[in-house]
């Protein structure tokens, strides 16, 4: 490895050989290139559709990823496949789909239990609604239609308001015995299903579903996780009556809330309340584009990417800015006043993104820092995910991609008579319900081998009580009283800022693969890292490593990210790049700056040959 660091310390010169993925951010070829090039390096690194795979371990990504970010990247492929064109991977997408759909045709799944909130069977739901909205294929056999998933899902979360405390909302996680996360009502778990709400709403032209949206909505205000000025916070405790709060902010929670407003904005035909609201939101987006001058308009994680806050971002942490991205392309279609304000963002970000993303043997995995000006030797689904939404989100604007709706279906409405118990559980048998599934052929340019077991169903899980006092739409009472207690020390909400740090750091050799044992914590910061500036990394799935970069000081990023014109590809399917993204070695050398936009290629060890033939004869 000092041989390697040697070398690139050489190639200095050579840094504009290797500028990383090529993105022309006006050319629509040129985008589906790139994006094309993202989604196979994301699919590669999904593994669990071969045909040894469990049944209930189908269409996620192994541990330490949890369930939830899979529902997340799927729900970013479906939108893939509509906007390029690109038929590759449906067949993989249904079976991941319908291989996590619960025993009551939701997504409740008792052998995903500890893994399982009301944000992360949310964020599968909102998966299942891109598939209805960008008419993804049905799968001829599967058990439910996507959109009966999709309500029995809503029905499901919603089933679960909890007035016990803090006049209503949802609690992050589902189940008493998940203690570290029951007493806490988080943003992501309320906007998520907000979000939800809004979307079918829109779908369906129900009111019951926007009636849901104005009450969820309405509570997040409330309880101040969003504030006068739009600021969107992480969560607050139920214990004290949701007096205090968490003030992190996370990319992926205002992202949501701004989504799903634009989609309020929609349905209710423009009204002012809605465009208030996804004004303010979009004008505190801000917040997360541009980490230094002069690194102005690039998305970054505030609370945990460039190291000011003492903070590393986590597994879950990683991926969050590909749900702002997706979220803004959204909202720029479904609220076009806020269209070029959210172009300009995105294509400054989606060209930094490419400059990241020339990392791995391959010189296109992609990083997580991308004010950079290069790869910063860290990598993973959360990366690949990121680069791929913000660079497909500039086709959905491109296109003007227009989510589909379904105004003219009739089903069933949401019962507003049932009050549900709030710490209702589910509970299985070990009966199984097994179907088959006659999904599209895959074809070849798929990273692995498309499995065709069916997904273990159990009966007796929860039944799908409707909410109560679904038609309110007016501001929950807010005065609340009480202290508030954080959650333990043992405990963290995805993004929660208080976050405990785990007492070890994973950190292999160049060819490990090892996977650390998860936490008791699922869907929360596994393994977050200590946040003393020392060099660790930890591992993500199978055919990938994290890897951390020691902060000394703050990185002086490029002054600016210039664009590359690419050879147009052929209209329709982008072209699919030959050589997958492989396991990242060691420990990259010392952050420092711009001048890590160098990596080892054909190109850059020839030039480093040529230097130390030259040396030689000298």
């Amino acid at each position: 490895m000092k041989f390697f660091f040697s070398i690139g310390a050489v190639l200095l010169p050579f840094a504009a050989l290797v500028s990383g993925v090529e993105l022309n951010a006006d050319d629509e070829a040129s985008i589906k290139e790139a994006t094309a090039k993202y989604a196979h390096g994301l699919m590669s690194l999904y593994k669990n559709n071969a045909t040894d795979t469990p049944e209930t371990e189908i269409g996620i990504f192994p541990k330490p990823l949890y369930w939830w970010e899979a529902g997340a990247a799927w729900g970013a492929m479906v939108e893939y496949t509509q906007l390029t064109g690109d038929e590759s991977y449906v067949g993989t997408l249904q079976q991941a789909l319908v291989a996590n759909y619960g025993p009551e045709n939701d997504i409740i799944l008792p052998w995903k239990k500890d893994q399982e909130g009301n944000d992360d069977q949310a964020f599968w739901a909102l998966a299942i609604m891109s598939a209805l909205e960008y008419q993804f294929p049905e799968p001829s056999k599967a058990p439910a239609k996507y959109l009966e998933v999709a309500e029995n899902s809503f029905k499901n979360i919603v089933s679960r308001w909890d007035t016990t405390s803090c006049n209503g909302g949802l609690k992050w996680q589902i189940y008493p015995e998940n203690a570290y996360g029951y007493n806490y009502k988080n943003t992501i778990s309320n906007g998520a299903t907000f979000a939800l709400a809004a979307r079918l709403a829109r779908y369906t032209g129900k009111q019951e579903y926007a009636d849901w949206a104005v009450k969820l909505w309405d509570w997040t205000k409330a309880v101040g996780l969003i504030s006068d000025k739009y600021e969107v916070y992480d969560g607050t405790g139920d214990k004290e009556n949701c007096t205090k709060k968490d003030e992190t902010q996370w990319s992926y929670n205002i992202g949501i809330l701004l989504h799903g407003a634009a989609a309020m904005y929609d349905f209710t035909k423009q009204s002012a309340t809605w465009k208030t609201h996804t004004s303010g939101l979009l004008d505190h987006t801000t917040t997360f584009f541009g980490p230094y001058d002069n690194a102005t308009g690039i998305m970054f994680e505030v609370a945990c990417e460039t190291g000011e806050t003492g903070r590393i971002c986590n597994l879950d942490q990683q991926s969050f800015k590909a749900y702002l991205s997706r979220f803004m392309a959204k909202t720029a279609i479904l609220a076009p006043f806020t269209k070029d304000r959210i172009t300009k963002l995105l294509k400054t970000s989606a060209l930094a993104a490419a400059k990241s993303c020339s990392g791995g043997p391959d010189g296109a995995t992609c990083g997580s820092r991308w004010y950079t000006g290069g790869w910063d030797g860290t990598s993973g689904v959360g990366q690949q995910l990121c680069a791929l939404e913000v660079t497909q989100a500039l086709l959905t604007i491109k296109n003007s991609v227009v989510p589909a709706t379904s105004g003219d279906e009739k089903p069933e409405p949401v019962s507003s008579s049932a009050t549900p118990s709030s710490s209702k559980a589910p509970a299985s048998s070990s009966i199984s319900i097994a179907f088959s599934l006659d999904l599209t052929t895959t074809s070849a340019s798929e990273a692995s081998p498309t499995s065709e077991a069916s997904p273990v169903k159990e009966t007796d899980a929860i039944s799908s009580s409707t909410p109560s006092g679904s038609q309110a739409t007016g501001t929950p009472d807010d005065t609340l009283t009480g202290g508030f207690v954080y959650p333990s020390a043992s405990s963290t909400a995805k993004g929660n800022a208080s976050a405990p740090l785990s007492s070890k750091a994973n950190t292999p050799g160049p060819s490990s693969t090892s996977n650390p044992v998860p936490t008791s914590k699922p869907g929360g910061n596994f393994n977050e890292l200590p946040q003393n500036g020392t060099s660790v990394c930890t591992c993500t799935p199978s055919s990938t490593t994290t890897i951390y970069v020691p902060y000394t000081s703050a990185p002086a990023p490029p002054v600016s990210v210039a664009v590359s014109v690419p050879a147009p590809v052929p209209s329709g399917n982008a072209t699919v790049p030959s050589v997958p993204p492989t396991t990242t070695s060691g420990t990259p050398a010392e952050f420092t700056g711009a001048a890590v936009n160098v990596k080892t290629t054909t190109v850059s060890v020839l030039g480093a040959a040529a230097i130390a033939v030259l040396c030689g004869l000298f």
